[in-house]
């Protein structure tokens, strides 16, 4: 990328950088505006979500649809009002998500009479409940619900190889993590 084009150069209002990704697909001003706004973002997320890794999450997330969403930025009305309204509807998606997962956690430790049967199973289940969620959400996917790793790769927007990693690395976090709690 020439000096001229690069995201540091790019001048101007929020709105009018808005304007010119939204009508002409130019990668310069969408990385200006992404420059400006990720940090704070990235605080503003982390408050409302208590995890800096699921703030990061965020962000992305709000920025991808941001892209998506581009036709319907209306131009005389301000940039950073529109975006944190966007991040913010992206961390209640988040929260309302995390709170289905812990809801079917705490149904799967009261309906599994594992721990009657095995005695760390209830290590297992609070281990699981102490993962982050990217962790927990691929063990579930692939204990609870039994999808096959092609399956979870196409729900993560990943290959299969990565998913089978992120499942070793996740298994591997859970075993860990129920270790420390029988201590």
């Amino acid at each position: 990328m020439s000096d001229a084009a690069s995201p540091q150069n790019v001048e101007g209002t929020d709105e009018s950088l808005m304007v010119l990704f939204r009508d002409t697909l130019t990668e310069e001003p969408l990385h200006e505006l992404m420059r400006r706004h990720s940090e704070p973002a990235r605080f503003v997320a982390q408050g409302r979500l208590g995890s800096a890794a699921a703030a990061q999450d965020a962000v992305q997330e709000s920025f991808i649809r941001v892209v998506r969403e581009r036709a319907r930025y209306d131009s005389s009305r301000p940039f950073a009002p529109w975006f944190y309204t966007i991040l913010r509807n992206v961390c209640t998606d988040h929260q309302r998500k995390e709170s289905r997962y812990r809801d079917r956690l705490e149904k799967l430790a009261e309906a599994a009479p594992l721990a009657e049967r095995r005695p760390d199973a209830g290590f297992a289940v609070e281990a699981l409940g102490q993962l982050d969620d990217g962790e927990r959400e691929i063990l579930v996917l692939r204990l609870i619900n039994g999808l096959s790793f092609r399956e979870i790769a196409e729900h993560l927007g990943c290959s299969e190889d990565a998913a089978k990693k992120r499942g070793q690395r996740a298994l591997r976090r859970l075993r860990e993590t129920a270790f420390e709690n029988r201590r």
